[in-house]
């Protein structure tokens, strides 16, 4: 997919201190918060079909609807300090150094060092120009509690990269996000075969048959990512839980099927 919506920029600092979380950064890519500017290339990629293939969630057909998801997920970046992310590839010129935390995760996960080489190099100069996707953990009210529900949907065109799978790594390894006290669960369509295979990639299990799925949709599947299984938390890098405003939504309620984060969605790894 490409579109026109501007890259992040080389200002460094400047920009990232005026964002409402962190910006992570792997081989080939770069996270940042969803921001306003974001806006049509969300849409486009949530009004395409093809992202949409074995999902439990409907497809947007008007922009208003992206936008009070945008505006809600911007939200809970304010109150929660966690939430979506943007995806784009990364410009080598302009990456900052690797944070120290992803470096002991990809260690200890035996995975490439997330910079050098220059097959990575290559590797991210071959991705398209613009929003690759979007991934995050959003804050979920669910069993009288608040949890964590892993969100990724990209580009259909990256199907088979890797991009998904490299950039929940990355959220899961921040201690702002994946190290949080929260549980973080996953939803997605029992027949979601690509994205049961990338959660089971990632570490997710099967929740106990016992487990409400949050929404109640029928043919949903509830997954659990153990506490072994976050990188941050394996680390001791817990931060615990960051200090949030009260929530104005009731416990247990759930965003309408129309509306993108209506319960977690999946793409292809």
């Amino acid at each position: 997919m490409h579109d026109g919506a501007a890259p992040p920029s080389s200002d460094g600092g400047r920009r990232a201190a005026s964002l409402p979380g962190p910006v992570l950064t792997t081989a080939r890519l770069v996270l940042t918060p969803v921001a306003p500017e974001d806006l049509e290339a969300l849409f486009a990629l949530h009004a395409d079909p093809r992202a949409f293939v074995e999902d439990l969630t409907a497809l947007l057909t008007e922009r208003a609807q992206m936008e009070w998801a945008l505006a809600r997920w911007r939200e809970d970046w304010r109150r929660h300090g966690a939430g979506h992310l943007a995806v784009r590839a990364r410009e080598r010129h302009d990456a900052p150094p690797l944070e120290p935390h992803h470096a002991q995760a990809r260690e200890r996960h035996g995975m490439r060092a997330l910079q050098g080489s220059a097959g990575e190099e290559a590797d991210a100069a071959a991705l398209p120009p613009g929003l690759l996707g979007v991934v995050g953990l959003a804050p979920l009210e669910a069993e009288g509690r608040r949890l964590l529900s892993a969100y990724w949907r990209l580009d259909p065109a990256l199907t088979g990269r890797g991009v998904a799978q490299e950039a929940m790594r990355a959220v899961l390894a921040h201690p702002r996000l994946g190290g949080r006290d929260e549980e973080v669960v996953a939803v997605t369509a029992g027949g979601n075969a690509p994205s049961r295979t990338l959660a089971a990639r990632l570490g997710f299990e099967p929740a106990p048959s016992q487990r409400p799925v949050p929404g109640g949709r029928d043919g949903g599947v509830l997954l659990v990512l153990p506490a072994h299984a976050r990188p941050a938390h394996r680390a001791g890098q817990s931060v615990g839980r960051p200090r949030t405003e009260p929530s104005r939504a009731r416990p247990g309620a759930v965003p309408s099927r129309s509306h993108p984060d209506a319960g977690p969605s999946r793409d292809r790894p």
